[in-house]
C-alpha cells in the first residue's frame, strides 16, 4: 500500500531494487525447473516443488521453495460485475411489416461439401435438401474463418472486425438482434451454442435479449457429457436461461437441443411472432455421433473420419426435419422465414478442430481466409419466400451481418443501432434482392477480417496482418494461412495425410478473381500489381475502424469456486 502512494519515479526505483535483490539462486532454479512458478496458482507451484525437490537443491531447500511459492503476488481482482441490462423500451412495429416467425439455424463447422445439395453423390441430408430446393440457395454467403466472430456478426449486424475477432465477449453497448426484436413484440428463444461471452450474467443469451435459453456458453465441449475446458477450469457447460442446467446433461447434445426446440414451438402462442435461434453443436469437434448416423456411410466406401463427420451432419439434418415439421403441424410455417448457414468453412486441416470437414471445390477451410474457410453453405426457406423465387439460387454476395437489418426490417423494427463510440451496423437489408425487386446484391464489398499476424515461432514473431477483403470481383488475402490445399468430393479418405500439410504464406498479399477463379488456383499478385496495391490501400483504409471489447482473462480460482458451488457446472463466475 505504501508503494502505491509514492510517485512514479520512486515506484520504478523500488521495483528495480526489488528485482535485483530477488534474483536469488533459488528463484533462478525455480525458473528452470518450474517455469511459470511466479504466475501460476500457489498450489501448482507447490506441486511442482514437491515433485522436483531434488532438482531444486542445493540452491533451493524445500522450505525456501515453499516460501517462494507462497510469496507470489495475489491474482488481480476482477472488475466489479455489471448489472443485467434492462430491456429496450417497447416501440410499435412499423406499419405494413410482414412480421414473420424467424428461425435462425446454424450448423457448426458444416463444410461447403458436407451437405447434399452441394455434394449429392456422397452426403445424405434429405430434409435439408428438400427445404433448400423449395427455398433459395445462397451461393456466396460469407462468414468469418471461425465460430464466435461469425456469431457476433449475426447478432449485431457488424462485420467481425467491428465487433469480435479475438476477444472474449461482445461489448455490452451493442444491442443484439433478440433485444431489438423484443422491442417490437417478438418472443425470443436461444437453443444450443452461444460462444459470445460467459464471464458475467449480462454476457449470456438472456442477458443479451433472449427470454429463454438452453445451451452451452463456450465454443465446444463433449457431446455426451457436456464437459468443457474453456472457462479457466474444467466443468459441465450447460446453461438454462439464468443458471446451470443441473441434471439436464449426460445426453447427446443434438438430442437435448432437438427437444428444447420442440418444447419452444409447442409452448409458443402462434399469434405472436417468434424468433428462434437454433445453434447446433453438430458438426463441431470432438468427433462424436450415435452409431446409427455414422452407419449411413459404410466402411467399404468411406473412411471412419468421413463417416463420423458426415454422420454428425445427418444428425443435424434430422433435428432440422423435426423442428420444421413441428412448425408446419402448428400452422406456423406459411409465415416463417428460415435462415440456414454454417458458421465457417469445414475444418479440413489438422490444426482446425475436427480436421474432417470438406469444402470441395473450394480451397482451404476453417481457420484460414481462403474461400473454403469463409464461403459457406447457406439457404433460406419457409412460407415467407414468394412462390416466384422459390427453387432459385442467388449468386450475389451475402454476409451473415446482413441478416440483422434484414430481419429487423421484416419485423417492423429499427434496423439501425447507433451508439456513441461504437461502429454502426454494417449489414444491408437483403430482402429487395431476395424477392427480385432489385437484380443485384447491394453488397459489393466484404471486409472479411483483419487481425495482427503472429507467426508460431519460438519466440513468436508479431507483425503485419492476417486478413482478407473482397471488393467487386477481387479478393485480397494477407499473411500466413493455416493451410491452403484443395479437397476432393470424398474427404477425408484413405489417402489423407495430415502430416504432409503446410501453412501457406500470402505475405503482403495474394490476389484472386473469385468470380472467374472461385477455387483460388491463380494468384494474380505478380501479374496485376496495380490491382493488388489498390486492394491493399482499401484494406488499410477499412482497417482504421477496427473495434472489439477488451479481452477478459480467465480466473481459474474463481472458476473453481463457482464450479464447487454449482455441482460441477461452470458459468458466469465473475458475477
Amino acid at each position: 500500500n505504501m508503494v502505491r502512494c509514492m510517485g512514479l519515479g520512486l515506484v520504478i526505483s523500488l521495483a528495480s531494487l526489488a528485482s535485483s535483490q530477488n534474483s536469488t539462486g533459488c528463484q533462478k532454479r525455480l525458473a528452470v525447473v518450474c517455469p511459470g512458478w511466479d504466475t501460476e496458482p500457489t498450489a501448482a507451484c507447490l506441486q511442482c516443488v514437491h515433485a522436483n525437490i531434488q532438482k531444486l537443491e542445493p540452491n533451493c531447500t524445500l522450505q525456501k521453495a515453499e516460501m517462494k511459492c507462497s510469496d507470489q503476488p495475489p491474482a488481480p481482482v476482477p472488475p466489479k460485475p455489471d448489472p443485467m441490462p434492462l430491456p429496450l423500451p417497447p416501440m410499435p412495429p412499423k406499419a405494413g411489416a410482414p412480421r414473420p416467425h424467424v428461425v435462425m439455424w446454424v450448423v457448426d463447422d458444416l463444410g461447403f461439401a458436407n451437405i447434399g445439395f452441394h455434394n449429392p453423390d456422397n452426403v445424405l441430408t434429405p430434409a435439408t435438401n428438400k427445404l433448400a430446393s423449395a427455398g433459395i440457395i445462397l451461393d456466396r454467403h460469407y462468414t468469418f474463418r471461425w465460430c464466435a466472430p461469425t456469431r457476433s456478426a449475426l447478432m449485431t449486424g457488424r462485420l467481425p472486425y467491428h465487433v469480435f475477432q479475438s476477444t472474449s465477449h461482445v461489448d455490452r453497448g451493442f444491442n443484439m438482434l433478440p433485444a431489438k426484436l423484443r422491442q417490437v413484440g417478438y418472443r425470443t428463444h436461444q437453443v444450443g451454442k452461444w460462444h459470445l461471452g460467459f464471464y458475467e450474467d449480462w454476457m449470456t443469451p438472456v442477458g443479451r435479449g433472449y427470454e429463454t435459453s438452453l445451451g452451452y456458453l463456450g465454443g465446444g465441449e463433449d457431446h455426451y457429457t457436456q464437459q468443457s475446458t474453456e472457462f479457466g477450469c474444467d466443468g459441465v457447460d450447460l446453461y438454462l436461461s439464468t443458471a446451470p442446467a443441473i441434471g439436464r446433461n449426460g445426453t447427446y447434445g443434438a438430442f437435448i437441443y432437438n427437444n428444447e426446440g420442440l418444447r419452444v414451438i409447442e409452448a409458443h402462442n402462434a399469434s405472436e411472432p417468434l424468433f428462434l435461434y437454433m445453434a447446433l453443436q453438430d458438426m463441431h469437434a470432438p468427433q462424436q455421433v450415435p452409431q446409427r448416423f455414422s452407419a449411413l456411410y459404410p466402411p467399404q466406401k468411406f473412411d471412419a473420419d468421413y463417416a463420423i463427420m458426415n454422420g454428425m451432419g445427418a444428425c443435424a439434418d434430422e433435428v432440422l426435419h423435426n423442428v420444421t415439421t413441428a412448425m408446419m403441424n402448428k400452422g406456423m410455417w406459411e409465415n416463417t422465414l428460415l435462415i440456414y448457414s454454417s458458421d465457417n468453412g469445414g475444418p479440413a486441416g489438422r490444426l482446425s478442430s475436427g480436421h474432417s470437414g470438406n469444402n470441395f471445390p473450394l480451397r482451404g477451410g476453417k481457420t484460414n481466409f481462403f474461400e473454403g474457410g469463409v464461403r459457406v453453405s447457406a439457404f433460406i426457406g419457409g412460407g415467407l419466400i414468394p412462390q416466384a423465387v422459390r427453387g432459385t439460387t442467388l449468386k450475389g454476395y451475402f454476409h451473415v451481418a446482413d441478416w440483422y437489418p434484414t430481419v429487423l426490417t421484416l419485423a417492423g423494427g429499427d434496423p439501425t443501432d447507433n451508439n456513441p463510440g461504437l461502429p454502426p451496423v454494417d449489414g444491408y437489408d437483403m430482402w429487395p434482392y431476395i424477392v427480385g425487386k432489385v437484380s443485384e446484391s447491394p453488397r459489393t464489398e466484404i471486409m472479411i477480417g483483419t487481425e495482427t499476424f503472429t507467426q508460431k515461432t519460438n519466440p513468436p514473431v508479431t507483425g503485419g496482418w492476417n486478413g482478407a477483403l473482397i471488393s467487386g470481383d477481387y479478393k485480397l488475402i494477407l499473411g500466413i494461412q493455416s493451410y491452403g490445399f484443395w479437397q476432393g468430393p470424398v474427404y477425408p479418405n484413405a489417402s489423407t495425410n495430415h502430416a504432409a500439410e503446410k501453412t501457406f504464406d500470402c505475405g503482403d498479399g495474394c490476389l484472386f478473381n473469385i468470380q472467374t477463379d472461385p477455387s483460388e488456383y491463380n494468384n494474380l499478385a505478380s501479374t496485376q500489381p496495380d490491382k493488388l496495391q489498390e486492394m491493399r490501400e482499401l484494406f488499410i483504409e477499412r482497417n482504421k475502424t477496427t473495434f472489439q471489447a477488451p479481452k477478459i482473462p480467465s480466473n481459474p480460482a474463481l472458476c473453481g469456486r463457482y464450479r464447487s458451488a454449482h455441482g460441477g457446472f461452470v458459468g458466469p463466475y465473475l458475477s
